[in-house]
């Protein structure tokens, strides 16, 4: 299309020159009339060739404005998600915050030595059939020793580990139902561990693991 409008052009440019010729240098009618048309005919087809080119070049403004329309309309909708998102996480961080936070007041050595009072009492009354009679001791804030007659140290293993089985599950439930009474958040507030002596400060059974708690016996009899 760039070469028959430059072909054209150079057309126009001869025919005008030999209009001029054929007038001035060399009068000749049939040759000047000849170049006339063909100029008159070449300004036309070049006339035609501009009104297509600015006809086409109105016909993609509309294209550019869509396109351009469909990008802005695009980046809209990316900073609407980039808030939603924002915002959600926002709700997400408030919630997890909500989750973890304590409902209740801190487990201290105070508390310790108020439940240790608490069990004293409880296991004493579980056991008073069996004529057993316990005392404990608390030790900072997450154990308490339990103190049994030294007889009981010359038990058998196997009764030494039934016996601490079941002081292992009072101090469990006590627990538990303590808490809960005393206002206390049993996600942050963990029963203390526990250890059975004897009343010579020998450690019978101890609690141990950490997920699935059981009392481990420490003697050999």
């Amino acid at each position: 299309m760039e070469i028959l409008k430059n072909t054209l052009s150079l057309i126009v440019l001869v025919s005008a020159a030999g209009i001029w010729y054929f007038v001035k240098k060399r009068p000749n009618a049939k040759y000047r009339n000849i170049s006339i048309a063909v100029l008159i005919s070449c300004a036309l087809v070049i006339g035609t060739f501009f009104r297509e080119n600015k006809t086409n070049t109105e016909l993609t403004k509309p294209a550019t404005t869509q396109t351009t329309s469909s990008s802005s309309s695009k980046n809209s909708v990316s900073k609407e998600n980039s808030k939603e998102n924002k915002v959600s996480e926002s709700k997400s961080e408030a919630s997890s915050s909500q989750e973890i936070k304590n409902d209740g007041p801190d487990y201290t050595e105070e508390s310790n030595t108020q439940f240790a009072n608490h069990l004293t009492i409880e296991i004493n009354n579980q056991l008073a059939e069996s004529g057993h009679q316990v005392i404990t001791k608390p030790v900072g804030k997450n154990v308490i020793y339990l103190y049994l007659p030294q007889e009981v140290k010359y038990y058998s293993k196997v009764e030494i580990q039934q016996i601490a089985d079941k002081l292992y599950k009072i101090k469990e439930s006590t627990f538990k139902n303590w808490a809960i009474e005393n206002g206390y958040d049993l996600s942050f507030a963990n029963s203390p561990n526990l250890y059975v002596k004897a009343e010579d400060d020998t450690t019978l059974a101890a609690e141990s693991g950490i997920i699935n708690k059981s009392m481990k016996v420490k003697i050999n009899n």
